[in-house]
């Protein structure tokens, strides 16, 4: 049941994020303006140690973030402090003598029980004079950080979990603990968002990496973030890989069973860092326009997939029994202004087609009635509606399908 329910929840989510660029939330369109690069760029420069901070009540410089190195637990410390300035409970979850991830909860309004974390991993990798970690990954954590800020002034239907693991260099320890603990303790989450190195661009093509895999609703996810991307124009080319890597804390959650997603600057893109994991990687190499939109992308996200709990107008209340209904992908498609729609039914069974603009809201029921089994085919004449992305759904007694389909002037 609980995966029938998740399904049903990215349904919905599709339903409301896939407008058309044309259209985006203004709600959050107001969150993503608030993202501020001076803000970003202050959290990276105290976690890789280009500058001090107040920390515990007194000035220190961070030097390393490495799990061997005794500022690992100073960059807890500093990330704590900044999760609890929100006004969230913050939390340490201490599971070894030196592992310690950092999380705070945002309780939803609606579904408290239902989860979205934004994550990633804080600690870093030693080198000759220790790697100051700026891209790797203080970045990822700061808009983790950035995005906490900003949608802590908000109230949302489902909880968000704010995560920054430890260990992550050393095998994904932290986030496979958290990820081992959540499923046992049956933690009903809905989607993870990880966030990896943010700030190197070196062919300046605003390309990134999204990595997907068939584990629960991951890919829908993946695809989720590129509609994102496109509906607020933030002028990045998303290139999702599937299957994607396992070199991340996501992966920890993908082996519980969990929807999860990473995406990051296009390091499987023939544009890794040279910095990566050196004395060099350091604020200095950063390219900012790229790692502000990469953020903006994050808050976008998370916001949109908090915020939205369902279209009114749209009831899922039955479950999704595979196979049982074949809705094929209208044709032609794009469309102007007739389009054919097919399905089959397997038996004999009250159905109805119904058409739904990018609000949610019905504008024509093609079919209302008692259908024999086999193969129906109906038409629809789109003359008088705008151009724009619809769907169509295609409902049984028991049974639903849902999908796309774009009308051109």
């Amino acid at each position: 049941m609980k995966k029938i329910i998740n399904t049903l929840v990215f349904i919905i989510f599709s339903l409301v994020v896939s407008a058309s660029a044309q259209h985006p939330d203004s709600l959050i369109q107001n969150l993503v303006l608030q993202t501020n690069l001076d803000t970003l760029i202050h959290y990276v420069e105290i976690l890789s140690g280009e500058q001090s901070a107040i920390i515990n009540g007194q000035a220190s410089l961070i030097t390393s973030r490495y799990a061997g190195h005794a500022h690992n637990d100073l960059a807890a410390d500093y990330i704590h402090q900044t999760l609890q300035k929100t006004g969230l409970p913050t939390y340490d979850q201490n599971y070894s003598s030196n592992g310690r991830n950092v999380y705070a909860v945002q309780a939803g309004t609606t579904f408290p029980d239902q989860q979205f974390i934004v994550c990633a991993h804080y600690d870093d990798m030693p080198s000759f004079g220790a790697a100051p970690g700026a891209d790797d990954n203080a970045s990822g954590t700061a808009a983790v950080l950035e995005v906490a800020r900003i949608l802590s002034q908000i109230s949302t239907p489902y909880t968000i979990i704010y995560a920054l693991w430890d260990e992550e260099e050393m095998g994904l320890v932290g986030s496979a603990y958290y990820a081992q603990q959540a499923a046992q303790a049956g933690d009903n989450i809905l989607g993870v968002v990880n966030l990896e190195m943010f700030g190197w661009d070196g062919n300046d093509d605003s390309t990134i990496d999204i990595h997907t895999r068939p584990v629960g609703n991951s890919l829908q996810l993946a695809g989720f973030i590129e509609d994102i991307q496109s509906i607020y124009q933030l002028g990045l080319f998303p290139v999702t890989y599937n299957p994607g890597t396992t070199a991340s804390d996501h992966s920890s959650f993908w082996n519980q069973g969990y929807t999860a997603v990473v995406f990051s600057q296009a390091f499987y893109g023939n544009d890794m860092n040279p910095y990566y994991h050196t004395a060099g990687d350091r604020t200095t190499v950063f390219n900012l326009g790229y790692f502000y939109a990469l953020s903006r992308l994050a808050v976008a996200t998370v916001a949109h997939l908090v915020h939205y709990n369902m279209i009114l107008d749209i009831s899922f209340n039955h479950e999704i029994i595979p196979g049982e209904l074949l809705l094929s992908q209208n044709y032609p498609n794009p469309f102007n202004p007739w389009t054919t729609i097919e399905f089959d039914l397997p038996d004999s069974r009250f159905t109805t087609l119904t058409i739904y603009n990018v609000l949610g809201e019905s504008i024509a029921t093609l079919v209302s009635g008692q259908l024999p089994a086999g193969r129906h085919t109906v038409l629809w004449n789109a003359s008088g509606f705008p151009s724009g992305l619809y769907f169509y759904r295609l409902a049984t007694d028991n049974s639903q399908e849902t999908r796309k389909m774009i009308l051109l002037e």
